[in-house]
Order: C-alpha cells, then sequence, then structure tokens
C-alpha cells in the first residue's frame, strides 16, 4: 500500500507542476510512469483463485495509473503547442 501512495504521489505531483508550470514534460512523464505500470498489472499473470484483497489492490493499481494517463492527456498533449506544429 506504502509503494502505491508514493507513485500515486509522483504522479500527482508530476501532473500539478506540469499544470501549474506549463512545462508539459512532467505531465508526459507520468504518463509514461502509468503506461509501464498499467501494461505491468494488466498484463501480470494472476493465480486462479484470488483473494478479494488482491482484486481491491489491482483496481486500486488502475486507478493510479488512469489518473496519470488523464494528466498525460490534459496537461502533457492537450496542452502541447508543438504537437503536429501548432502555433
Amino acid at each position: 500500500m506504502r509503494l502505491m501512495l508514493v507513485v500515486y504521489a509522483v504522479i500527482i505531483a508530476l501532473g500539478i507542476t506540469a499544470m501549474l508550470t506549463g512545462w508539459h514534460y512532467l505531465a508526459n512523464i507520468a504518463g509514461f510512469i502509468s503506461a509501464i505500470g498499467f501494461m505491468i498489472v494488466f498484463f501480470k499473470d494472476r493465480p486462479e483463485s484470488e483473494s478479494d484483497h488482491e482484486k481491491k489492490m489491482r483496481r486500486y493499481w488502475y486507478i493510479v495509473f488512469i489518473t496519470g494517463l488523464f494528466f498525460s492527456l490534459i496537461f502533457g498533449s492537450f496542452w502541447n503547442d508543438e504537437m503536429g506544429n501548432m502555433e
């Protein structure tokens, strides 16, 4: 649980810093962390019988990583005026 809170705090800090400074690279880093973590959790081999606690923790990890992807899309891609040579 501590690792999840640390990852969530890092993603939130990167997203909020990107929002306040306008430096979209930070939000893209949060999105990269989230995408890699999402793939690790999603494609991990799970045992046939999974406890309710493990299911709940996996759901919490999904929420953490979806938050990072949201920050990456909103504050990284949409605010990036250099993307697609837009100015």
